[in-house]
């Protein structure tokens, strides 16, 4: 884990809400792994107070810089998309576990929710390097086609190429859950997911019932993002016994048959 100050060097609208970010930090660039995440902060201040985590989308260890994808969603996020390249941030990372690799023998699904899509992005590439190599099938779903963000930079990555959108107006028109069963039935030896809790709860059931080893990366509101205030702790019943277990330390990738999906969607804890 690396602590320390940073520029970025370039800036790109990929949506209407979303943006990709790039940054200078050979430490990053050189150590992150697939499903690990930065924690953000703008220097020159304390406003917002909080960082913000982000999943490493793509890494370029020869040029010392990585990206990440910011969907904007109040005002933290805000100051973070409007910045202009050269201006300084202070980044912790790589943190959290990262996806184990290459993972279950098999093909791979992928299934990817919004922004959701940014982990997968830098998963994809390493499953595709010969040390890791897997037949890569991703599913990418949006309610709109404008938030399918960075859909391309995926679909170079895989071998197989499925859009989603809700209301038809890009790929096939569904949910991208609608679609995975017909994923499963041709045989797949894991599933990888990230996206909304309904989206990974519905994948964590289908993949349940098809007895398919899932793993998921959750997206959750951290505040010191290294394990400290708990306040990213989610629902769990690991080993049989029902406890909470913390996303940024524990996680951000769990195997999906731990999690008390029930209580993830109540927003309460396990029972």
């Amino acid at each position: 884990m690396y602590a320390r100050t940073t520029r970025l060097t370039h800036r790109e609208q990929v949506g209407p809400d979303c943006h990709l970010l790039e940054f200078d930090c050979p430490e990053i660039a050189g150590s992150a792994r697939p499903g690990q995440f930065v924690h953000v902060r703008l220097t020159g201040g304390f406003d917002p107070l909080l960082r913000r985590p982000f999943s490493v989308m793509n890494i370029n260890p020869a040029q010392g810089s990585f990206q990440v994808l910011v969907r904007t969603v109040g005002r933290g996020t805000m100051l973070l998309a409007q910045s202009e390249p050269g201006s300084e941030f202070h980044i912790i990372g790589p943190l959290g576990n990262g996806f184990a690799l290459p993972g279950p023998p098999g093909e791979v699904v992928l299934v990817a929710g919004g922004v959701g899509v940014a982990p997968l992005i830098f998963l994809a590439a390493a499953l595709h390097q010969p040390d890791n190599y897997r037949y890569v099938r991703a599913l990418f779903g949006a309610a709109i086609g404008g938030d399918l963000c960075s859909w391309l930079e995926l679909s170079l990555v895989c071998d197989e190429f499925t859009a989603v959108t809700e209301d038809g107006s890009a790929g096939e028109q569904g949910m991208v859950t609608d679609f995975l069963p017909a994923q499963l039935d041709r045989g797949a030896g894991c599933v990888y997911a990230c996206g909304p809790t309904a989206m990974l709860a519905e994948v964590a059931e289908q993949c349940r019932r098809g007895s398919v080893p899932c793993f998921v990366s959750l997206e959750q509101w951290m505040g010191c993002g290294v394990g400290v205030c708990l306040g990213c702790v989610i629902p769990t019943r690991a080993a049989g016994a029902e406890h909470y277990q913390r996303v940024c330390k524990d996680g951000p990738i769990f195997d999906a048959a731990v999690i008390d999906w029930e209580a993830m969607r109540r927003g309460c804890g396990p029972g």
